[in-house]
């Protein structure tokens, strides 16, 4: 990535962005700059004076050399996805704290980015902690045997090499739902590391890179986060079925979940149909 972008708004929650893309930007010596759209090109430059203003007020060195670019465009979700769609380009964005409907819970501006762009999009919830995550040390994406989810393989193998991190796979294992599913005991712990021990060993040898894998136990929303609640460094990658209406995050609510608790940096990607 050449350049890091951060979404703004003039609403706090953006700020956690710009917390995210500094750290990241940091990290791959690219560029860093402000996004904001409008869809009057009149008011284009009362956006640029305010969002500079928001980043004066932060009294933060290192925010004040910062450019903020504002593109005109007759839909934000649009415009911003085609944004995150460009090589050499990370998008970072602020998610909302609000629970229980999902799209409300990432913004519906957040949820339409993700639904529309082609490549994963860089997101942080309310309880990111950018002092515990400030560089990607580990890319930690999370697979279930499905297509969807593996979708999101070749863009962490891509990012893992950016930031010059170790890539780990994540697959959490339901057991009661998989027993209540088959009608019989619990599979054994060879059974169950299969899937992800074989899928580390293919995606080594096709990309002659180091993969370790977990494989966690309970709900997977749960699980997850359990995890990742003493990580430093990390980033964790998902995918989304993003479709319209409330389904807006992962079947099962387990990226909403995710996002909303989880303290580093969060890679959404809705694959293509």
């Amino acid at each position: 990535m050449q350049t890091i972008y951060v979404a703004m708004d003039e609403t706090d929650h953006s700020l956690r962005g710009l917390a995210m893309g500094h750290n990241l930007a940091a990290q791959l010596d690219a560029a860093l700059a402000v996004v904001s759209v409008v869809t009057d090109p009149a008011q284009a430059e009362g956006r640029r004076v305010a969002l500079r203003a928001r980043l004066d007020k932060e009294q933060t060195p290192a925010l004040d050399a910062i450019p903020v670019e504002v593109l005109v465009g007759d839909s934000a979700k649009e415009t911003l996805a085609t944004l995150a769609g460009q090589e050499g380009v990370g998008l970072c964005m602020g998610a909302h704290g609000r629970r229980p409907v999902p799209e409300m819970l990432i913004g519906s501006v957040t949820a339409g980015v993700v639904r529309r762009a082609t490549r994963p999009v860089l997101l942080c919830g309310p309880r990111y902690a950018p002092e515990r995550h400030a560089r990607v040390d580990v890319v930690m994406v999370c697979v279930d045997g499905s297509s969807l989810s593996e979708a999101m393989l070749p863009h962490a193998v891509a990012l893992a090499g950016r930031f010059g991190a170790r890539l780990q796979l994540l697959q959490v294992i339901d057991a009661s739902a998989m027993v209540a599913a088959a009608g019989e005991g619990a599979p054994g712990d060879v059974m169950e590391s299969g899937y992800v021990h074989g899928l580390a060993r293919r995606l080594g040898r096709e990309h002659d890179i180091e993969v370790d894998w977990e494989v966690l136990h309970g709900s997977p929303a749960d699980a997850i986060v359990s995890y990742l609640a003493d990580s430093r460094d990390v980033m964790l990658a998902m995918t989304t079925h993003g479709r319209s209406g409330l389904s807006q995050v992962v079947a099962g609510s387990v990226s909403h979940e995710v996002l909303h608790e989880a303290c580093c940096p969060v890679a959404v990607l809705r694959p293509r149909d």
